[in-house]
């Protein structure tokens, strides 16, 4: 008999569930450390190990794949307002400092040129991450195309 996942329990469910999903990977890594934000119902997790380098995986990939993975599975529980956010030494920050840089240096360049820039290929975080940056700037706005793993942001100068 399963026992039935509520917000007042899910921080042990979730600590159970991705590192029985860590022990399938095969990675050296354990969760460090885990803060809940219970306004927001924000978990975030700090893997460590041997193996942190590949828990993050190609460009966060990986960290995106264990991410996505506690999402469905908490919705697949019921709770669907839940936000997970896992990282590695402060991966996450890195890779948003480094996009923010780069989409306002193209942003710079569309208004410069006049002409739209297209980023390459990314997840919808960062997609949506570059679109909230946009969104505050002036002769500038953004749109999203493609599809699946090909989807991208292109950054139009508003004449």
């Amino acid at each position: 008999m399963s026992t039935e996942i509520t917000y007042a329990n899910f921080d042990i469910w979730l600590e159970e569930f991705l590192t029985g999903l860590l022990d399938k990977t095969g990675l050296d890594v354990w969760i460090s450390e885990m803060d809940i934000d219970e306004n927001t119902r924000t978990y975030t997790i700090q893997l460590d190990g041997d193996d942190k380098a590949r828990a993050i995986g190609r460009e966060g990939q990986m960290l995106n794949a264990l991410q996505h993975l506690c999402i469905a599975a908490a919705a697949n529980k019921g709770l669907h307002d839940v936000r997970i956010v896992i990282d590695v030494d402060g991966y996450r920050n890195r890779r948003d400092s480094k996009l923010i840089e780069d989409a306002k240096f193209l942003a710079s360049e569309a208004i410069t040129t006049g002409s739209a820039v297209e980023m390459a290929p990314m997840c919808a975080r960062d997609r949506r991450l570059v679109h909230m940056l946009v969104s505050e700037m002036d002769g500038v706005t953004s749109e999203s195309y493609g599809q699946g793993r090909d989807r991208f942001v292109r950054l139009i100068p508003t004449l």
